[in-house]
């Protein structure tokens, strides 16, 4: 829970305490290996997940096989929320390194939720950020060019990542491939590829093998356009 609860610290005064209730709950750890699913198309969802560590997307598959990943699921995130209504996923989570997530029972979830206002409220603006990423991700693919929208879910990744550690870094450990930026952005592992290479030559980023460090973050954060606002993270007093 210590991951969930640094995000949500950002976005409301509550102390770990009023967190109690929703750990005593009944729950299971549970293991996913790389592409392992956590949720299925389809399928009736009746718990709640919170990732305690590793990464996961969730996506949509197209009848032709091609994958759109609609975001990343980062430790601290909690998912799926429709599990209070018991409908049926109309996406898909899986796993793309091994995530340990711990999984409640969506009626205890909601009976803890009914009793403590104050936890009602921190779980409502997970809501909002959620909605605010996706907002951003329909923009990023539907109007900005390809350098333009690496550089800005390069941003956005590192300034999520900020929220759960709780500190400003400029390095960016990223354990996914390109293939799943490319899914992400509606481009090609190639597209990918170039992109990169052109915001290191512009002295944007450098890259290594575990990740990417930002260089020049304002100027990165002006050519895409990029403002951390969207993710509420005003605790943090972000430069960008």
């Amino acid at each position: 829970m210590k991951n969930l609860i640094s995000r949500i610290g950002h976005y409301v005064d509550i102390g770990g305490d009023k967190f109690n209730p929703l750990d005593k709950l009944n729950h299971r750890i549970e293991t996913r290996r790389p592409g392992e699913d956590i949720v299925r198309v389809g399928e009736k969802v009746d718990s709640v997940f919170v990732i305690e560590s590793g990464w996961a997307i969730r996506f949509r598959i197209l009848d032709d096989g091609r994958r759109q990943i609609l975001n990343f699921m980062l430790p601290g995130d909690c998912f799926d929320m429709m599990a209070m209504v018991k409908a049926k996923s109309d996406h898909a989570v899986s796993a793309v390194t091994q995530v340990i997530l711990r999984r409640i029972s969506s009626s205890d979830f909601l009976s803890a939720m009914s009793q403590n206002a104050s936890l009602a409220t921190a779980f409502w603006w997970v809501g909002v950020q959620e909605e605010a990423i996706l907002r951003e991700q329909i923009i990023r693919i539907g109007r900005r060019s390809a350098k333009e929208r690496v550089a800005h879910l390069l941003l956005e990744l590192n300034r999520r990542l900020a929220a759960v550690e709780g500190r400003e870094s400029d390095t960016i450990n990223l354990p996914i491939p390109q293939a799943l930026l490319a899914d992400s952005l509606g481009l090609s592992i190639v597209h990918i590829s170039r992109t990169l290479s052109k915001l290191r030559a512009a002295g944007y980023i450098s890259t290594n093998p575990s990740g990417v460090d930002i260089l020049d973050r304002k100027g990165m954060a002006e050519m895409a356009d990029f403002d951390s606002h969207y993710l509420h993270l005003d605790k943090l007093k972000l430069s960008a």
